[in-house]
């Protein structure tokens, strides 16, 4: 049987010492309407972003795993991933630009040098 996102609450929550009754005085729940929601296969929205602010984690992150968000977030990967790469080849581009250009100040500066040489001599 699948993993509910109540049973993932209620571990986290054992796992780090909180007791149903100050996560659910955290949504404004009593402790025993806590635990009834932590019996259900689904748990409002609203109320997993309070209890997320108040354990200072992210508990949308039990759905990441699951479709359609596993494919959302293949797809942002592989979008970021070559957003990356264009990025890390224009920063290549830029840099040899900048090498070339380095080139031709120096060219222009040992060109500058020898004419004002002759000028003087």
């Amino acid at each position: 049987m699948e993993d509910s996102i109540g049973n993932y609450i209620r571990r986290y929550l054992r796992n780090n010492g909180i007791s149903n009754t100050e996560a659910g005085d955290s949504i404004g729940l009593s402790e025993s309407a806590f635990e009834k929601v932590l019996m259900k296969d689904d748990i409002h929205i609203n109320r997993l972003l309070k209890l997320s602010s108040y354990l200072d984690k992210n508990l949308l992150e039990y759905y990441y795993e699951k479709d359609p968000l596993v494919r959302f977030k293949k797809n942002e990967v592989a979008d970021l991933l070559q957003k990356i790469e264009f990025l890390e080849n224009s920063l290549q581009q830029q840099a040899k630009a900048i090498i070339d250009k380095d080139k031709i100040i120096e060219f222009q500066d040992k060109l500058i040098s020898e004419l004002e040489g002759k000028l003087n001599s």
